[in-house]
Order: C-alpha cells, then structure tokens, then sequence
C-alpha cells in the first residue's frame, strides 16, 4: 500500500506532505487543493507507466501545471524569466513510498538552449528509487537527466543504456525483470493502481447500458462494465458482502443481473414494489451508489483505489 505522498510546487499545492493509512479521507472546502492531491498520485502512476508527458499535456502542460503562487507571471515568457531568476518554483516534485519502497521525480521546464527537447515538454531532472530497511535506505535507482545506474540483483549498482528521452521516465523503461526485480514490482504495483474520478449517471451515460456479461475481476475507471463486475463478484466471488451493501442502503431491496445473450443488466427489486428496476429507471444517486459496491466488492481489488467525490448524489444518511 501507499504509505506518504508528497508534492511540492504543484498548482495551488506548494509543499505538501502526506502519511495515509488502510482508509484515508480527504475533506475541504471548495478550491483548497483537494483535487490536485489527487491528480498528483495520478501523475506518479503516469511516471510508472510512461505517460507523463501525455498526461501533463492533457491539463495544460508543464506552464500550467508549475505552482501558480510567487513568480507567476501571466506572460508564458517573462514567467519562465521570473523562474529563472529564482523567483519562483522551476520544479513540479512527487515522491510516494510504496512498502519499502520510495518513488521521487523532479520535473521541470526544458533549457531551449542546452536540452534535447521540445519547449512544453516535462524534463525529468532527477528520479530515484529508495529502498528502506529499518532506519538504513539504500538507493536501488538514480537517475539525473539522461543519465541512469540501477542497482542489479546482485547488489551492485551498473550503468543503464539506452536512447532514454528527458521526458520520459526511467521506472517506466525497466524491461529487466531478472537484473531489476525491485524496480520491475514497483513499477507493477503503481501501474495497479486504480483512480475512479467520475461515475456519469446522465441519461447517456454508460452505466445505463446493458454490458457484456463477461468475466470482469475489477471495476474499469468509468465504471462501464459495472454490470460484468457485479456479476463477477456475485458469481465468482463473496455474493454476501454485495447483498449486505444493498440491504443497507435500501433495506429488503435486492440486487438481480439479467442476462440476454451476450449482454447483462443489473435490476433492483424494491420489497413496495412488484417489479425490478433497471439502470435506465434508477436514481443519480442510487446508480453511483451501485457503483461503488461494484468497485469496493470486486473480486480482484487493487493495492490502492482512489475515489474521488464519492459522494457526490448521495443522501448524507447513506455515508456511514
């Protein structure tokens, strides 16, 4: 599991440092950095994966994603000055310890003049792999700029080559399983990570879709094959803890999967009520609440899940 997060100089989060436990929730007001916390262990993943720069890309780039407080300037070019000048953040730092295991990056903007990239790319500075044994730690990867040693399994640390861009990650370029075992797990347990930021309940949404009836051992990120996972969990897996979900939030009410073909729907039977209700018939609130039993039931749970807002349509009876 995920032990401590921290980020520095990430949008509005200047410096914050984070110790999570089995259940972690986060509450605050509107606009306070909830969600760049979360966006920030997204980023880690992305690291591990090597889609950080698509990633970082996709919320505006680096220029937007560097902390937005002293030494912003609303001009791209008297603000990449500012920074250089020392007058502001030129970094984007995250670190995550996974078990005994801890993760850092250090992103920035590229040099025009000096680095081999383009100008909104995210340069990887520094990225290290630490391992911790009691109160000593013992550094399994180091990487500064292009340049990258790995400790093997044999103990000692070797040169790495190969054509490694700025921005691209060295976690997500392990392909040596048998010389890097530590790398290759952490890199397996971040990519395993799962992130459910938004369960649509419009009338288009997905969720109001018959599914394949397929085996499905977790939830997907939107949540479309709910469906598939529910069956799965009461199929395969433990139908009580599904059943006891249900009953709690809407007592004798029972949860059904109905079948035809190749496509499943779920249905819930009402005690008032002498017929069952499909997705398409279901409340916002009631559908997300589905939802969720199928992420947290699932028959295959990853090491991490986030839920971002997942009470969002939900009566404030129905958080216990």
């Amino acid at each position: 599991m995920i032990e401590t997060l921290s980020i520095e100089n990430y949008r509005s989060v200047r410096k914050l440092s984070i110790e999570l436990s089995p259940l972690t929730v986060v509450l605050g007001a509107n606009g306070v950095g909830k969600t760049n916390l979360y966006r920030g262990l997204e980023l880690v993943q992305a690291a591990a994966a090597g889609t950080l720069a698509r990633s970082l890309a996709a919320e505006g780039g680096m220029p937007s994603a560097l902390w937005a407080g002293d030494g912003w300037r609303e001009d791209g070019e008297r603000r990449t000055a500012a920074r250089a000048r020392g007058k502001g953040p030129v970094r984007l730092n995250l670190s995550a310890r996974v078990d005994h295991l801890t993760y850092a990056l250090s992103i920035g903007m590229p040099n025009r003049v000096s680095d081999p990239a383009l100008p909104n790319d995210p340069v990887v500075r520094e990225e290290t792999v630490t391992a911790h044994a009691g109160r000593r730690t013992v550094a399994m990867m180091s990487r500064k700029g292009p340049a990258l040693i790995a400790r093997t399994d044999t103990g000692g640390m070797r040169s790495v080559l190969g054509d490694l861009l700025l921005s691209e990650t060295a976690l997500s370029s392990v392909a040596e399983p048998d010389a890097f075992p530590e790398l290759m797990l952490l890199q397996r347990a971040i990519n395993a990570w799962q992130f459910h930021h938004q369960f649509r309940a419009d009338p288009a949404s997905p969720l109001r879709q018959p599914h394949y009836a397929i085996c499905a051992p977790a939830l997907d990120s939107d949540g479309g094959n709910w469906a598939a996972a529910l069956m799965t969990s009461m199929e395969l897996g433990d139908s009580g803890a599904v059943d006891a979900a249900v009953d709690a939030a809407f007592p004798g009410a029972r949860l059904m999967i109905a079948e035809a073909r190749t496509r499943a729907e779920p249905q819930l039977l009402m005690p008032e009520f002498h017929r069952p209700f499909g997705p398409a018939e279901l409340s916002d609130g009631m559908l997300r609440y589905l939802c969720l039993i199928a992420a947290l039931t699932a028959y295959r749970l990853p090491s991490f899940l986030a839920l971002n807002e997942p009470e969002t349509s939900l009566h404030p009876d129905m958080m216990r």
